[in-house]
């Protein structure tokens, strides 16, 4: 069960002593929100939104892990409240990409660059072996690289995870020690496997297993429990430092001093102290300072809206141990459905996504409106009405709760989910390569027929305006003469479907579910509102990654 009031936090909220500027992202259990102190520090502040007793208890723990550990490449924590109504932890703002997003988006790493990392990462995995702790869960995802070293993030959690009973688990256990993936008792080594895991994917591109893309969940668990890795495509310059750590026996594995040493003599003290700047590839260093840049314009941007003239900033004021967090009252009713009564909302979808009523004369039905990351399109120059890729509308062929599975691969079903008459023994279809798109909270994935839709490469205008009849803000968009007429025949082609397919997903990218629209009558008029009921924020967002001016 969800904690409402983690749902409704705005921005200009007090959680504790800080002031919510914006949202960062949002996971299983927890949602991050970029806040900010009554001095002016900014923070990551990590809310739990279960209220089950054993993720309060894993919260807890994980505060406790937090706090003990000290180090260069780990992010501190600078203030928490684990036993508030709504429990939460503030840690160090770290404005850098991870290196799965590095390695996605500019390739693979070279030998000194790789090795300069390895030093990072050895050296905070040793801060928290320093502490007692063992991480369990580090991995690609869980690693950010700003140009002064990696920072590890996420740590004393990872005992949360059950690695055979959901999809979002894949990423832990393509990284995960061999005595994890069979549930043993984990230590310090199994974190050095994990390490050597993630330095294979920066040097290859991939996890060290074969056929990554197409196996099964159970097949990888299977795998990493018998330590049946695939090293093929390593560079032999690496393999000493990243084979010793992929070792089956975690008693062979060697240890975070053991890597520091290795890597400062493969660096030499000169190329070690020149830092990511001196050994990373242009690729990284200008995705890692354009990263940088955008965020630090998205902070301003967010610190503006958030304590402008018509918004002052909230009173200072910190929370001492003893002092309560401010609770975070009920959810505004419009966090629930605002649509007519007799319209149900599509089987197995959560309650929390809207179902708006319609909209405009034409008749346009919105569902699953997301909450935007502010950075999202944010910075560089464009056109008005260029959104920062092309935007495909496509005709939905299925729905389905969570995140989409991998290409062919059949989906987990959501327990609290209405997917299946049996949702704990039926597995959801595979989803087609290509056809799978997953919403930004991952709450949502909607696979699209294998039609071609419409791909808009820039609108005639797009907005984000005040919508009175449904109580906040909506996002509409005008498209140019030839996309209109497009647009009119692919609304004409769903409306009267069943449901789901008398709707269109609109994606952004290869997987990047923007919204999804059911369509009840052709539209004609060359526009469309396609997202209601927002707050103001949230609705910029989203019109900013269409291309607002």
């Amino acid at each position: 069960m969800r904690w409402a009031g983690a749902e409704t936090v705005r921005p200009g909220e007090r959680v504790g002593q800080f002031t919510v500027l914006a949202e960062l992202a949002s996971g299983g259990m927890g949602r991050v929100y970029l806040a900010r102190s009554p001095a002016g520090r900014t923070v990551a502040l990590k809310m739990l939104l279960t209220d089950s007793a054993g993720d309060r208890r894993r919260f807890v723990r994980e505060v406790e892990c937090a706090r003990r550990v000290r180090g260069v490449y780990t992010a501190s924590v600078v203030d928490a409240d684990p036993g508030a109504q709504v429990p939460w932890m503030a840690q160090e703002y770290v404005p850098a990409p991870s290196l799965k997003d590095l390695v996605e988006d500019c390739g693979t790493l070279g030998p000194d660059a790789l090795h300069w990392v390895a030093a990072g990462m050895a050296e905070a995995v040793a801060s928290l072996h320093a502490a007692g702790l063992v991480h369990r869960d580090v991995k690609p995802s869980n690693v950010l690289l700003p140009v002064e070293g990696p920072r590890l993030i996420d740590f004393g959690i990872s005992q949360a995870h059950d690695l055979t009973r959901t999809q979002s688990a894949l990423g832990t256990v393509a990284y995960a020690s061999s005595e994890q993936a069979r549930g043993e008792p984990t230590a310090e080594a199994s974190d050095m496997f994990s390490l050597g895991a993630t330095l294979f994917y920066l040097a290859v591109g991939r996890p060290p297993y074969r056929n990554i893309e197409q196996i099964s969940a159970m097949e990888l668990l299977v795998r990493a429990a018998t330590g049946d890795v695939d090293t093929a495509g390593l560079p032999p310059a690496l393999a000493p430092l990243v084979l010793p750590c992929l070792d089956l026996d975690p008693g062979s594995r060697p240890t975070p001093d053991e890597i520091i040493s290795h890597c400062a003599d493969h660096l030499g003290g000169s190329a070690a102290a020149r830092g990511g700047g001196g050994v990373l590839d242009s690729r990284w260093t200008d995705a890692i300072e354009r990263h940088r840049a955008e965020r630090t314009d998205a902070l301003r941007h967010a610190i503006r809206r958030v304590e402008g003239p018509g918004n002052p900033p909230a009173a200072p004021g910190r929370a001492g141990p003893h002092e309560p967090t401010r609770p975070i009252g009920p959810p505004p009713a419009t966090a629930h459905f605002a649509g007519p009564p007799e319209i149900a909302a599509p089987p197995g979808i959560p309650r929390r996504r809207r179902l708006l009523a319609a909209l405009a004369a034409a008749g346009l039905l919105a569902t699953g409106v997301l909450l935007w990351q502010p950075w999202d399109g944010v910075g560089g120059a464009r056109a008005a009405g260029t959104p920062d890729e092309p935007v495909r509308f496509l005709e939905v062929a299925s729905e389905r709760p969570g995140a989409c599975p991998d290409p062919g691969e059949a989906g987990t079903p959501d327990p609290d989910g209405a997917a299946t008459p049996d949702p704990f023994t039926t597995p959801l279809p595979a989803v087609p390569e290509g056809r799978g798109f997953t919403s930004d909270d991952r709450d949502l994935c909607v696979v699209v027929a294998d039609t071609t839709g419409l791909t808009v490469s820039r609108f005639e205008e797009v907005t984000a305006f005040r919508d009175e009849p449904q109580e906040g803000w909506a996002v509409r968009v005008v498209f140019q003469d030839d996309d209109a007429k497009e647009f009119a025949d692919l609304t004409g082609a769903v409306t009267g479907r069943p449901a789901p397919a008398n709707a269109l997903a609109i994606v952004q990218g290869e997987d990047r579910l923007l919204a999804r629209v059911s369509l009840v009558g052709r539209l004609t008029g060359g526009e469309a509102v396609i997202a209601a009921g927002l707050g103001p924020n949230e609705a910029r967002f989203l019109a900013n990654v269409l291309g607002a001016a």
